[in-house]
């Protein structure tokens, strides 16, 4: 029996996920080999209002659908991150057991959960639109904000180098104090000074005459330098941001209501500090119930990228539309949306699916 049930787990099974992966790369390959995707090699003569890279009408489908997920990818990893974030603040807040925060999470979440997130980008859109105009925008530590957009400092190839730089110094030294000497404050001080000549010299060397960064200055009816970040673009991040918080907040709550009071009051008994108590004991319980119904809710903000066509904003979705109606390639066409959302939800749920595992409990399972 020992010997059936080892040769059993020795087995590959593959997934559902795996197996639909096969399956659409399959139908693609077919269509392709047929002929029926020829079209994506023919010039689109449209532009796209956004793009993370340059666009030309004189580009085939192939490359402008291509952009468009990328553009999709950067709005959805952008909007996760930043949801992530505020929805954990949320949460926090919500099992802090003070009553006044609690009830402002609840407030929150209750919100923004039920609002439809079209009408959230609708009303955001609309608001930023209501700005004032570029030579009155409103301007706070190098950021502009106007009807137009937002344009924001950025680092250019010298100012990334000097960060690099400087971050590589301060390790290097402060590992070789940590190995030869005993650590103290005082040496910690002069490798953030080691770091700091060292991500100014090395890039003034390398980068003559450059400088570090870009910051957006007002020439004639708009912004130029620094990052601009148009008004579709804008609205549909905060809108995913606000929506995909709310659900990411209930996500992590409900993970801290998992964990057995019992683990809690066993160590405050060994009169570990709170702060400890809740970064390496609540904390990590948490997380390994709330991996599996995040990743479920990173692929939902993926799929609602395509909100973005109610404000302009050309993702995948909405570049798809506009090759249809351009080419006339119906099918083709949404069996190549298609697939790329399968392709980019199924790596996320693959993503999420590796954590669970790695960070599973062994014997500690609702089986």
């Amino acid at each position: 029996m020992r010997t059936q049930a080892s040769a059993s787990k020795g087995k590959i099974r593959p997934s559902v996920g795996s197996l639909l992966t096969i399956l659409v790369l399959a139908a693609m390959g077919a269509a392709l080999a047929t002929g029926s995707l020829r079209f994506l090699w023919d010039a689109t003569s449209w532009q796209m209002g956004f793009a993370v890279l340059p666009q030309d009408p004189s580009d085939p489908y192939w490359r402008t659908i291509g952009i468009s997920i990328l553009n999709t990818l950067v709005v959805a990893a952008v909007s996760i991150a930043l949801a992530t974030v505020i929805g954990s603040l949320v949460a926090f807040m919500a099992v802090s057991g003070n009553s006044l925060w609690s009830k402002l999470a609840a407030a929150y979440v209750q919100f923004f959960r039920n609002m439809p997130l079209i009408l959230q980008a609708l009303f955001w859109f609309a608001v930023i639109s209501h700005l004032p105009a570029p030579r009155r925008a409103v301007q706070f530590l190098g950021i502009a904000a106007s009807n137009r957009g937002v344009s924001v400092p950025f680092l250019t190839a010298a100012g990334q180098a000097a960060v690099a730089a400087a971050i590589i110094a301060v390790v290097a030294v402060l590992a070789l104090m940590r190995r030869y000497r005993p650590f103290q404050r005082g040496r910690a001080l002069f490798a953030l000074v080691v770091g700091l000549v060292v991500g100014w010299v090395l890039p003034a060397f390398f980068f003559p005459g450059e400088a570090f960064g870009s910051v957006p200055e007002l020439k004639g009816f708009n912004f130029v330098g620094g990052v601009h970040m148009p008004t579709e673009l804008i609205s549909i991040l905060i809108a995913m941001t606000l929506f995909g918080s709310a659900y990411i907040a209930e996500i992590i709550r409900g993970g801290f209501a998992t964990v057995p009071k019992g683990v809690i009051e066993a160590a405050r008994a060994l009169a570990l500090p709170s702060w400890v108590v809740e970064l390496k004991v609540r904390v990590p319980l948490a997380l390994r119930a709330a991996i599996l119904p995040m990743g479920s809710q990173y692929t939902t903000l993926i799929k609602a990228t395509s909100i973005g066509l109610a404000v302009g904003f050309t993702d995948l979705f909405a570049v798809t539309l506009m090759s249809i109606n351009q080419s006339g390639h119906t099918v083709s066409l949404l069996c190549v949306m298609t697939a790329c959302f399968v392709l980019l939800n199924q790596a996320v749920v693959s993503i999420a699916n590796a954590l669970n595992h790695a960070f599973e409990i062994p014997g500690y399972s609702a089986n």
